[in-house]
């Protein structure tokens, strides 16, 4: 009897150290907002965040999960939130890239109150690329409300890794609520399909297809043939001639190093990305391409771009003032005997270029036409207004474009202006 008492007790025992156990994971388990507990210190009352380190702000333009562009004073600064990295949604398209940046966007789009914070909390630096500013990102969507970390929630949503190195500021924090995040399997973490990323081989279509339904194919991979009309920095305008009318497409080529190897002018290619909105354009955005298998029609490189063939001839379309209303927007134009009547310049983002922008009103026989040109260099000299100032050109080659409803030529390139 003493031994069978014994063994029941030792059994309850164990039960016993069981359901607490269980009680104790479930305390260790409980969801902790460590972008609550997390409180912004310094002052930033009269600060300017690249003198001081920290200040506030006004948002400028959202970019994706961790980059923005706020408004310090009247200076426009590139932000790219330090400790953090989320999924790619602008050159490339990444699963969870999407939900992330649309979680920053609403909170920046509806913060009250958003102060920049330098990533060592003291001095603001820029990062490898020399044109962002690394920052801690806070805000508060009223008043009343304390200041909330949005790159410590992005970590704690699951949207982004910890990516804060030994001895960074709030380097607990960070690394506390990525385990947790990962524990949850949330976003990033988790094993589930993102529901917002096509990853399929993409839909056969014609240029005329996407520019004319892009809003039906909003987020899907597309493939299209086109010809490779004019190249701008990180840009490329593709175009094609289906039933008799010439369409044209951007495509954003973000900083991949491949491709500007197969967006060539004058290159036919087989265009595959996601289509993409910015700015209330469309664009395709997110191509791959693999130099190494040009050509290769292996299932593998479905998803990548191929070029068709080389030294494609890109005519580009007469047009007066006008005809030029009539042409599809992205499409190359040619327009001649213009007169240089005003010049508008704006100095392109401060940290990435010293040339001009310039938006340049002509006189020609048949009306005025606006001219828009990139930041252009001249043999690497920067291109300003005196450069076109009481000029009259022969002719002028470019991109239609629109600008407050407006139809423009934009001007990529030094060579497609010819002075008379």
């Amino acid at each position: 009897m003493y031994q069978t008492m014994k063994y029941v007790q030792k059994g309850l025992g164990v039960l016993l150290l069981f359901a607490m156990g269980l009680i104790l994971f479930s305390c260790g388990d409980k969801t902790v907002d460590y972008t609550s507990k997390l409180k912004l210190t310094n002052d930033f009352a009269g600060k300017e965040f690249v003198k001081d380190g920290i200040g506030e702000v006004t948002l400028y333009e959202k970019v994706d999960g961790d980059t923005a562009w706020f408004l310090s004073g009247n200076t426009e600064v590139k932000i790219r939130f330090t400790s953090v990295d989320t999924p790619e949604s602008t050159g490339q398209i990444e699963a969870w890239g999407k939900a992330a940046s649309n979680f920053t966007g609403n909170i920046l789009d509806n913060a009250e109150t958003i102060v920049l914070e330098a990533s060592d909390g003291k001095k603001a630096e820029v990062d490898t690329t020399g044109s962002r500013y690394m920052a801690f990102v806070w805000y508060r969507m009223d008043e009343q409300s304390e200041f909330r970390n949005l790159n410590l929630e992005l970590v704690q949503n699951g949207f982004s890794k910890s990516k804060v190195t030994e001895g960074s500021k709030y380097q607990d924090d960070f690394n506390a609520a990525a385990t947790q995040a990962m524990k949850q399997k949330l976003h990033v973490w988790s094993s589930e399909k993102d529901p917002d990323y096509d990853d399929s081989n993409g839909v056969e279509l014609t240029i005329k297809d996407v520019y004319e339904n892009a809003e039906n194919y909003l987020g899907r991979r597309v493939n299209f043939e086109a010809v490779v009309a004019r190249v701008d920095n990180n840009y490329a305008y593709v175009q094609n001639e289906v039933d008799g009318t010439t369409y044209g497409m951007l495509v954003y080529l973000g900083y991949d190093a491949m491709l500007p190897y197969a967006f060539r002018r004058g290159y036919k290619l087989r265009v595959h990305g996601f289509v993409q909105v910015y700015n209330g354009m469309y664009q395709i955005s997110g191509c791959m391409y693999d130099l190494f298998e040009e050509g290769s029609t292996s299932s593998k490189y479905a998803k990548y771009v191929r070029v068709l063939a080389k030294d494609q001839e890109v005519t580009p379309i007469e047009v007066t003032a006008e005809t030029l209303k009539d042409q599809k927007i992205r499409t190359l134009v040619t327009i001649s005997d213009l007169e240089v009547s005003s010049i508008y310049t704006s100095d392109d983002f401060v940290v990435d270029t010293i040339a001009q922008q310039m938006t340049i009103t002509c006189l020609s026989p048949k009306g005025d036409v606006q001219l828009r040109t990139s930041a252009l260099y001249d043999q690497g000299n920067p291109v300003t207004e005196e450069f076109f100032r009481n000029k009259s050109m022969e002719s002028v080659t470019g991109i239609v474009t629109t600008y407050n409803g407006k139809v423009q030529i934009l001007v990529v390139a030094v060579g497609d202006v010819v002075f008379q």
